[in-house]
C-alpha cells in the first residue's frame, strides 16, 4: 500500500485551548449583545430627540379639548348641590369599594384632569385602581367621569384582579408578589402576612386599606374581549360605557381579564 494512505500516528504539532476559544466565544457574545443594547438606548433617545411634523390644527383641536374639559369641570364644580350629590352617591352605593378603571384619553390636554389622574395613580389608560368611597373621591371621580368606568367589584372579582394582575411597588420598582414572605415583610406591621389578608382588607375597606393599596401598584388591565359594545363617549345611565356601572362593573373586569 503506498505511503499516502498512511494513517499517522501523532497529534498535530499545533497545540489548541479548549478554554481559550470558549472564551472568546462569551467575549464575541457579551460584545454583540452589549452593541444591540446600545443601538437600542441610542434609537430611543433618536426618537426623543426628533420633531415630528404636526400641522396647526392639530394644535388647535389640543387647545379646544383642553377649554371644553376645563368648562366642563367648572360648570360640575360650581353645582351648588355637587357635594351632597357625592355624599349621597357615597351612601346609596354602600359598598364601600370603590374599583376605578381608565378606559379612555390617551392623549389630555387639561392640567386639572391629568393631576387627578396622576393623584389617583392613574397616569396611562387602562390603569385601575381600589377606590374608598368617600365624598371626596365622588367629587373627584364627577370631575374625571368621562374618562373612567367605575363601580363596585364582588369578593371573586378582588381575589381574580389580586392573583392574575397584582404586583408590588418594592423600592419604587414594579415586582411580582411571589410569596407571602414577600407580603409579610412590608405588611406584617400592620397584621397583613399573605395575600388572602390583602384581599380581605380591600374588600371589608379596612383600617389597613390605604397601606395595602399604596403596596401594590396599579393594575394593568387589557382591552374588553370582544371590544366596547357600547359608545365610550355616553355614560352608562344614558346606554354608553362610562361612568358608574354599579355591580356591572364585575362583568366588565372579567372581560378585560
Amino acid at each position: 500500500m503506498s505511503d499516502k494512505y498512511a494513517v499517522p500516528n501523532k497529534l498535530p504539532g499545533k497545540t489548541v485551548s479548549v478554554l481559550k476559544h470558549r472564551k472568546r466565544r462569551i467575549l464575541q457574545d457579551q460584545a454583540v449583545i452589549e452593541q444591540k443594547k446600545n443601538d437600542r438606548i441610542k434609537r430611543r433617545q433618536k426618537t426623543k430627540t426628533h420633531h415630528k411634523f404636526r400641522r396647526a390644527e392639530s394644535f388647535v383641536m389640543g387647545y379646544l379639548k383642553a377649554e371644553r374639559t376645563s368648562n366642563r369641570i367648572r360648570q360640575t364644580i360650581l353645582k351648588t348641590n355637587v357635594t351632597e350629590q357625592s355624599a349621597a352617591a357615597a351612601d346609596d352605593s354602600n359598598p364601600k369599594l370603590l374599583f376605578v378603571m381608565r378606559h379612555a384619553g390617551k392623549k389630555i390636554f387639561d392640567k386639572t384632569t391629568t393631576d387627578i389622574f396622576k393623584t389617583l395613580r392613574m397616569g396611562q389608560r387602562h390603569n385601575a385602581v381600589f377606590l374608598e368611597n368617600t365624598k371626596e373621591n365622588q367629587l373627584l371621580l364627577r370631575v374625571i367621569e368621562p374618562f373612567v368606568a367605575y363601580g363596585n367589584p364582588s369578593l371573586s372579582t378582588i381575589r381574580e384582579l389580586v392573583f392574575k394582575k397584582g404586583f408590588a411597588r418594592i423600592d419604587g420598582k414594579k415586582t411580582a408578589i411571589q410569596s407571602n414572605t414577600m407580603v409579610e415583610e412590608h405588611l406584617g406591621e400592620k397584621g397583613v402576612i399573605c395575600l388572602e389578608d390583602i384581599i380581605h382588607e380591600i374588600c371589608t375597606v379596612g383600617p389597613n386599606f390605604a397601606a395595602v393599596t399604596q403596596f401594590l401598584c396599579a393594575f394593568t388591565m387589557s382591552s374588553p374581549r370582544n371590544g366596547w359594545q357600547k359608545k365610550v363617549s355616553v355614560s352608562y345611565k344614558r346606554g354608553g360605557e362610562y361612568g358608574y356601572r354599579g355591580n356591572a362593573i364585575n362583568e366588565l373586569v372579567a372581560r378585560c381579564l
